[in-house]
């Protein structure tokens, strides 16, 4: 590994984690050679795109070759190893097997959110330096082709990019099909030479940026494979699964739940270009889907679109959901709806899924515990206040290596033991768990009370007229900070009366009340569906009081 990529202290403990076999000697390309040794006719990817008619099917066979050519196509563009390749692709199977293809020859893999635009991408390509653009010819009337001729000249590293779809080229653009066609293949052994190692850097991730300017995080293989066991274990996914999740690749969700996690269990994934939960419904009758992950605010629409019109849901056996602060009215709902068990999890990119509900758990416990930790990563309390809930630090197996080029800013949230600041607020859930009450930066100090956000919010989610809620500070010189409750109505938007009278008759301290219902049409989101509370606070800012 040079000294491109930053070695952070988990790292250090590599030994140990091998030891107890939290880390391995292998890589994803080896799950993926081995899944096509074992069961080649299997399907690994069926993916469904909006604006196509036929679904592709791709068996483990299939794949490994595919990801073999690309390899070579890879090579032959002069990619080498701890080289980045930008992905910015929707969830199509384009995107597993250049990833793989990365992995097979040691190259790192740069997502970046089909959505994201000008100011994003440019930062991203030019922070990574990456050498290969990956993308979509246009996208949902986007032109990501003309987006990358306008920042090409300012990117001097950035040396090819391959659109899908393309129609036309111009001097450094190539059709992804047309450069796989003209690019002969190398012997698998060329390729085994190039194979990267186990603690080698895989992904350079961004945060979705919901307080500020978004970090690349570093994961290596073996980070990525303890975060892979942890949540294939706690969900007991195998071979036999079908797994979905309609969050994109290109945010650790999906990443995980689209690619990495079937790709370990040698389990089949079922792809959707486009996250809408009657599509996704469709899809889990029609593929028998079993497992899904996905934020509490789909979950909420699966529910809302069954009930409009029922399917068959028979061969789903869990929900898996995190990511955001899970409404406890939900977990009933989803059981008494859609007749499937709920797991909650608590995670974050730096850290994947980190403590989760267990499926022997009692069923409505997902609404009082984000989960207790798996085997190879310890939670901490510090800073305990009055009411129990202190800041949440984490270390383990699963932890990242660092921020890419940024090891100030890592060194300033992971202490000399190791122990990194996840920048969360919890309590102890009674039961060695946890429950996430807020975040450091997200507390709202009113009359000297803290409030809990993360508690109102669940409070408030469970209004009838209330689609998606999220508490704001709102600045005031009398109080220090007022509570503002922005909304997306469902039918009709509820007053400040309505949503005071809820949190009474829901047993709310009344110091935790809203001063302030502002209705939005929708909510700023991060790609992996986060709420970006600085944008509605600068909203709030812009307007008259």
């Amino acid at each position: 590994m040079t000294a491109r990529f930053v070695n952070a202290p988990a790292h250090h403990h590599g030994a140990r984690y091998r030891a107890h076999s939290w880390w391995r000697d292998t890589t994803f390309v080896d799950d993926l050679r081995a899944a096509a040794a074992r069961t080649p006719d299997q399907p690994a990817v069926l993916a469904a795109r909006a604006f196509a008619k036929d679904e592709i099917a791709i068996t483990y066979g299939e794949l490994a070759r595919e990801v073999d050519h690309i390899a070579a196509a890879l090579i032959a563009l002069g990619v080498g190893r701890e080289d980045i390749v930008a992905l910015q692709l929707p969830t199509w199977w384009q995107f597993n097997a250049t990833a793989l293809a990365c992995a097979r020859i040691g190259a790192v893999v740069a997502p970046i959110p089909a959505d994201y635009r000008r100011r994003e991408v440019e930062f991203i390509l030019a922070r990574t330096e990456a050498v290969v653009y990956v993308g979509p010819a246009t996208w949902m009337r986007f032109s990501h082709r003309d987006l990358l001729r306008e920042l090409t000249p300012s990117l001097p590293a950035l040396r090819h990019r391959i659109f899908i779809d393309l129609d036309g080229g111009h001097p450094g653009e190539l059709d992804f099909a047309a450069w796989l066609a003209a690019s002969p293949p190398l012997p698998t052994a060329e390729l085994d030479r190039r194979a990267p190692a186990a603690d080698d850097v895989f992904l350079v991730m961004y945060t979705s940026g919901t307080t500020g300017e978004p970090k690349g995080v570093v994961h290596a293989y073996n980070t990525l494979y303890a975060i892979v066991r942890a949540v294939s274990e706690s969900a007991e996914i195998t071979a036999a699964d079908v797994v979905h999740s309609p969050s994109g690749m290109t945010g650790m969700i999906g990443f995980l739940y689209n690619f990495l996690v079937p790709l370990h269990a040698g389990a089949t994934a079922v792809f959707a270009d486009l996250g809408d939960p009657d599509r996704g419904l469709n899809l889990i009758e029609r593929h028998h889907i079993s497992f899904i992950y996905a934020i509490p605010n789909y979950v909420s629409g699966l529910v809302d679109a069954h009930q409009r019109k029922p399917r068959s849901l028979a061969s789903l056996r869990v929900i898996v959901t995190g990511s955001a602060a899970v409404p406890p009215h939900l977990i009933g709902a989803v059981r008494d709806v859609l007749g499937v068990r709920v797991q909650a999890l608590w995670g974050m990119t730096e850290i994947g899924g980190a403590t989760f509900t267990a499926p022997d758990d009692p069923p409505d416990w997902p609404a009082h515990s984000d989960g207790r930790p798996c085997a190879w990563m310890e939670v901490q309390i510090a800073d305990r206040a009055d009411d129990g809930s202190g800041r949440l630090r984490v270390r383990g197996a699963n932890q990242c290596l660092g921020y890419f080029q940024r090891p100030e800013l890592y060194a300033a949230v992971v202490d000399a033991d190791g122990w990194f600041d996840t920048g969360d607020l919890v309590r102890d859930d009674g039961r060695g768990g946890i429950r996430i009450v807020g975040r450091i930066k997200d507390v709202i100090v009113r009359n000297g009370y803290k409030v809990p956000v993360l508690e109102v919010e669940a409070a408030l989610a469970a209004h009838p007229q209330v689609a998606m809620v999220a508490l704001v500070a709102d600045p005031d010189p009398q109080v220090g900070e007022r509570v503002c409750a922005v909304i997306v109505a469902r039918d009709h938007a509820p007053s400040l009366t309505d949503v005071r009278d809820h949190l009474r008759a829901a047993g709310m301290s009344a110091q935790y009340w809203p001063d302030r219902v502002h209705v939005v049409g929708e909510m700023p989101l991060t790609a992996t569906g986060k709420i970006q509370k600085y944008v509605l606070q600068d909203q709030l800012r812009a307007m008259p009081q």
